[in-house]
């Protein structure tokens, strides 16, 4: 598999399967792809440790970026890890970027310092938050998300949708009992965010819970009217409800 043409089709094949919740698959395109690791290049390295992390395989993960020269990732697998000590050597050598600042941000949180020096900012939250507990909730790791939601209120005052994120990574874990709160407190505070409505919607969708999906999909058509996903998903509820 040295055509550069076949390893990018293969690595398609595996973010497909990603997206399509076919882990086992993903990582069999994957392994097969490792088989000739001389011939890849840094960029396919870094597509095969982002879909390796999704899947959670952590120390793969971080062992194709740093083969993709992505230090900072191979730090972000390490606190995955809880290898903190590890993460803090791997970072002294990058550059500074948002992705750093997220991960000195962790660092400093799952020390439990009492006095957090870095905090992310708006659009480091916004780009970090969800994908991040959404990895924690994947590796069961419930010491790491409780902090986390511990800080809540703080990032709350840096980023006003910081609960919503939480919420969606609940979602995407499938634990929309947990989910619930959070989105319902970031209604309260934006009762116009048509994502939101949407996003239940869909989850109430996949749990079967028609009725519901349905009145959460009405709010989301109402402040979302050009938005195909929301107009194909709620013909689709309506249908389901229509007597045989």
């Amino acid at each position: 598999m040295h055509d550069q043409s076949i390893i990018d089709n293969e690595i398609s094949k595996a973010f497909k399967f990603v997206n399509e919740n076919k882990l086992d698959e993903a990582k069999q395109s994957l392994d097969t792809i490792l088989k000739t690791q001389e011939s890849l290049q840094t960029n396919q390295f870094q597509n095969i440790a982002d879909i390796y992390l999704i899947i959670g395989e952590f120390k793969i993960a971080g062992d194709m970026y740093i083969k993709a020269n992505n230090l900072t990732g191979h730090a972000f697998t390490l606190i995955l890890l809880k290898k903190i000590e590890e993460a803090k050597e791997a970072l002294i050598l990058t550059e500074d970027s948002q992705a750093k600042l997220w991960c000195e941000f962790l660092i400093e949180l799952f020390t439990e310092k009492n006095n957090i020096q870095k905090w992310p900012g708006y659009f480091t939250i916004r780009h970090f938050l969800e994908s991040t507990f959404y990895l924690l909730l994947k590796s069961t790791n419930e010491g790491y998300i409780n902090l986390l939601i511990k800080i809540s209120n703080e990032l709350l005052d840096i980023n006003p949708d910081s609960e919503k994120y939480i919420g969606y990574a609940y979602v995407n874990f499938e634990d929309l009992h947990s989910a619930t709160p959070f989105l319902e407190r970031a209604l309260k505070r934006n009762s116009y965010d048509g994502e939101i409505y949407f996003v239940l919607g869909k989850a109430l969708f996949n749990k079967g819970l028609l009725p519901n999906a349905l009145a959460m999909l009405e709010n989301a058509r109402l402040l979302l009217p050009e938005h195909m996903p929301t107009k194909m998903l709620l013909e689709e509820v309506k249908a389901s409800l229509k007597p045989n």
